[in-house]
């Protein structure tokens, strides 16, 4: 098992991203409807997966908004940005340039994230990489790619007086020896979790 979804071939994860602008808004995406969209090998299969995990579909496979807003060519590369940090939060928790990386940094975080060997890793990394190749990060600052999450904390009604909340969050943190890694998750838990706007 793998936490993050990948492909083996990336070149046909690239053309099926590359064919969103051009063709309709089928009315769902998923492993018996892609032959029609002339994504017939079973290699293909993955791709289903990764639309729903950067939220281009929903879990019964119809498309989302993100997925039609990605089809405006004026929209699409704030809206793959916007999702990968979403869906990758962690890594982007991590490294606030993920997108930059090289690959062998990016291994070591998606390592301990899959039972697979280095082959998968690889693909890993490599589907991550044509994502963000759609992508343009500059347009999103990294503040704007969790406001659902700080718009639902910053919901919660007020307790009546004398109601104590607790919160218990509990971290899977990457296997490292270098110490900045967790320096770098715990600023960002300070600045997500507890900034006060």
């Amino acid at each position: 098992m793998s936490k993050y979804p990948y492909i083996l071939s990336t070149g046909r994860l690239r053309s099926f991203i590359e064919s969103i602008p051009k063709m309709g808004v089928p009315p769902k995406i998923n492993t018996r409807t892609l032959p029609t969209l002339g994504f017939k090998s079973t290699n293909d299969r993955p791709i289903v997966k990764i639309l729903e995990f950067i939220n281009f579909i929903d879990a019964s496979g119809a498309p989302t908004q993100n997925y039609r807003d990605f089809r405006d060519l004026s929209k699409a590369k704030i809206v793959m940005a916007s999702e990968i940090r979403r869906a990758y939060s962690e890594l982007f928790g991590i490294y606030s340039d993920a997108f930059r990386k090289d690959d062998s940094s990016l291994k070591d975080f998606f390592r301990p994230t899959t039972d697979a060997g280095e082959q998968v890793v690889e693909k890993i990394v490599d589907t991550f990489k044509v994502l963000c190749s759609f992508a343009d990060f500059e347009a999103v600052p990294p503040e704007e790619a969790v406001p659902k999450e700080r718009a639902k904390l910053g919901a919660i009604p007020s307790l009546p007086s004398g109601v104590t909340l607790n919160v218990n969050i509990q971290l899977a943190l990457p296997a490292t020896d270098d110490a900045s890694v967790y320096d770098k998750i715990f600023k960002a838990l300070k600045d997500h979790l507890l900034a006060r706007d």
